[in-house]
């Protein structure tokens, strides 16, 4: 009675086991037909069940099903799985524990070399989407791949570019550490060019390793003196950083190396500013503005440099007593806001909803609101401005 009842033990078994290879021959033979729908709900229901046998081929069918579900240009069967990549290389990396004969590692290799495209273009689907933690991952799970043993003796040249990316991904996604690191590793393969370096020395710089930041961006500027990129990093560091003469000197290279590009005359103006040279802050702002008639922010700079002399101005009037000297003063101060308008007018004629000109003018206006009729006129078509904002 035992020995029957093992029997019929042993024969339940098998039939499971034959229902469930069943499930699996009928996953591959819908995943060869293209009816990948019927495929997945095949595999999933084939490979559910491991009571009587733990199936390598199971799990190589079920890493193609899924991999052809998210490589399908179809709507309809791409939406049959939120996470089919991951779900596939799971089910190879399965595929190869079980398979302690090493049947199936071909069939795993060529499908893994498929994976490399897929996260790839998965990768930029979340870069684009401003999903960088999944474009990170995805890229990792690039690099991840390529450095499998499977692949060693192929001698796969180093993908330089993920590795790059991965960087860009993580510093988006304000993952400090592995920025760092990627960013190092690019340097390394001398990929990427000066902004590997620009780009290092800034997450270094938000990871609070100012002198190691400031170290590669004059790595990268050695490597690359030519770079405008490079150029304005540095003159940007030394800009802000309070070290006008240093940012001034990097401005001159940058100026010798593209003449016709009005930003850096602008960026030398505000260091003149910085030192007090207004009139040689002036000048740059007007050749800035020679080169780009465009840049709104040398007019409002220089627009800024007459208020501070309209101010300055109203400082000394204020202390006159004499009343012939006074009146003199004030006609004189009104002159000076008049010749601040036009710089303001202008920064809105290219940027119409630039807030700063708007709220200035309106305080110009003001102030002579009771010179002329039409600036009391002006006044109030930009207070209405200023209280819409």
């Amino acid at each position: 009675m035992k020995k029957l009842s093992f029997i019929m033990v042993l024969l339940l078994c098998v039939s499971m086991v034959n229902a469930q290879k069943s499930k699996v021959t009928g996953a591959s033979n819908y995943l060869t037909s293209g009816k990948l729908d019927k495929a997945k709900e095949a595999i999933d229901a084939g490979i559910s069940d491991e009571k009587c046998v733990a199936w390598p081929k199971a799990y190589l069918v079920q890493g193609k099903v899924y991999q052809a579900i998210f490589e399908s240009p179809l709507p309809a069967y791409r939406k049959l799985s939120d996470t089919p990549l991951q779900i596939a290389y799971d089910a190879y990396m399965k595929c190869l524990e079980l398979d302690v004969k090493n049947k199936y590692a071909k069939a795993v290799k060529a499908q893994m070399t498929n994976l490399i495209p897929d996260y790839t273009n998965k990768a930029v689907e979340f870069y684009n989407a401003e999903d960088y933690n999944g474009a990170l991952n995805a890229f990792e799970k690039v690099l991840e791949i390529e450095n499998m043993e499977m692949f060693k003796a192929d001698n796969i040249a180093v993908d330089t570019a993920v590795i790059f990316n991965a960087g860009l991904a993580a510093q988006k996604a304000n993952n400090l550490e592995a920025a760092i690191k990627y960013y190092k590793q690019t340097i390394s393969y001398n990929y990427g060019g000066a902004k590997a370096y620009a780009y290092l020395s800034k997450v270094l710089a938000d990871s609070n390793k100012a002198e190691e930041s400031l170290t590669y961006l004059h790595k990268g500027f050695e490597m690359y003196p030519n770079d405008s990129y490079m150029l304005v990093e540095l003159i940007n560091h030394y800009l802000l950083g309070g070290e006008p003469s240093k940012a001034a000197e990097y401005l001159d290279k940058a100026i010798a190396l593209d003449p016709e590009n009005g930003s850096y005359y602008r960026a030398k103006a505000t260091l003149y500013e910085k030192t007090n040279e207004i009139e040689k802050a002036k000048e740059l702002y007007n050749i800035a503005l020679a080169k780009d008639p465009k840049d709104y922010i040398s007019y409002y700079n220089l627009g800024v440099l007459q208020i501070n002399v309209c101010e300055e101005a109203r400082k000394v009037t204020n202390d006159i007593i004499d009343q012939k000297k006074y009146d003199a003063a004030v006609k004189n101060l009104y002159k000076l806001y008049e010749e601040a308008i036009p710089y303001f007018e202008n920064v809105l004629e290219i940027k119409p909803d630039e807030q700063n000109s708007i709220v200035t003018l309106k305080e110009l206006y003001f102030k002579l609101r009771n010179e002329k009729p039409e600036y009391m006129k002006k006044y109030e078509e930009f207070k209405a401005k200023a209280d819409s904002l």
